[in-house]
């Protein structure tokens, strides 16, 4: 695919500074996420990363990563360049066998972590990544299985989404604020999508696909939750009374979390 150009200036960038830094560690630069379904909204997108690596990275490697990065994160403060640093071998197996490895997260560089090591960025690479350098992802051997992915799924929801959903009922000034509509109805949409269909989706899929899969008591505050992510705008539904827009975001976060935990894992 074209990558969008901000997209494109950012990775240019990271290999032009390793290739200095670094000539050869850098094998394989690989992007996931909503790139990966041929989504990109200036200004709401992420870039989401996975470097592939020569060999385990010693620590004078480690530290020439974290000047790189550091240089990434002064020239392109945003859009964010999240991702992490693993090997060849590290992709054909589990995330669960993975090390800690050099991460980065909203400008920050971490020597060892785990930031998106797990079974959703291995599956969402295997299906749909973008190629930037290296081999045909089809070409690599990436390690995935699907019934991992989906108790990864019902985990999340579990023991992150239901926690939150119940929670974000003592702030509902906070659940009627824009982008914490979209977060929560496009962030569990996304997980009820995958157990009930099997198949990974972007932010804006899931609001697709959560107008088809629910009730029409929930369609005004899917549509605005699209539209967020998709215009940085809202739809007008709620400017009359923006404490309705908190309420069903709340409602919706409950009851979405609830109806995705009932599928079987």
């Amino acid at each position: 695919m074209s990558l969008p150009p901000e997209v494109d200036q950012v990775t240019r960038s990271f290999l032009s500074l390793s290739d200095d830094a670094l000539p050869g560690v850098i094998e394989g630069l690989y992007l996931h996420g909503s790139l990966g379904f041929g989504e990109w909204y200036d200004g709401r997108s992420d870039i989401d990363y996975v470097a592939v690596l020569a060999s385990r990275p010693d620590d004078a490697t480690v530290d020439a990563l974290k000047r790189v990065h550091a240089e990434i994160a002064t020239q392109f403060p945003l859009p964010p360049f999240d991702g992490f640093h693993i090997t060849w071998a590290d992709l054909a197996v589990s995330p669960y066998d993975c090390p800690d490895v050099p991460c980065t997260q909203g400008g920050y560089f971490h020597g060892e972590a785990r930031l998106d090591v797990h079974p959703v960025t291995w599956h969402e690479l295997a299906r749909h990544g973008v190629v930037v350098r290296g081999p045909d992802l089809r070409e690599i051997e990436i390690w995935t299985d699907n019934s991992v992915l989906r108790q990864y799924t019902h985990d999340n929801l579990r023991s992150y989404w239901q926690h939150e959903a119940g929670a974000v009922e003592q702030f509902p000034d906070e659940a009627a604020k824009p982008d914490i509509v979209a977060w929560f109805v496009l962030g569990i949409s996304r997980l009820h999508h995958l157990l009930a269909t099997d198949a990974l989706t972007s932010k804006s899929g899931a609001g697709r696909y959560a107008l088809d899969a629910f009730d029409a008591r929930w369609h005004p505050v899917i549509r605005e939750a699209l539209v967020v992510r998709e215009t940085g705008g809202t739809t007008g539904e709620y400017d009359a009374d923006p404490a309705r827009r908190g309420r069903d975001t709340i409602a919706f976060a409950q009851m979405a979390v609830r109806d995705a935990l009932s599928f079987r894992v």
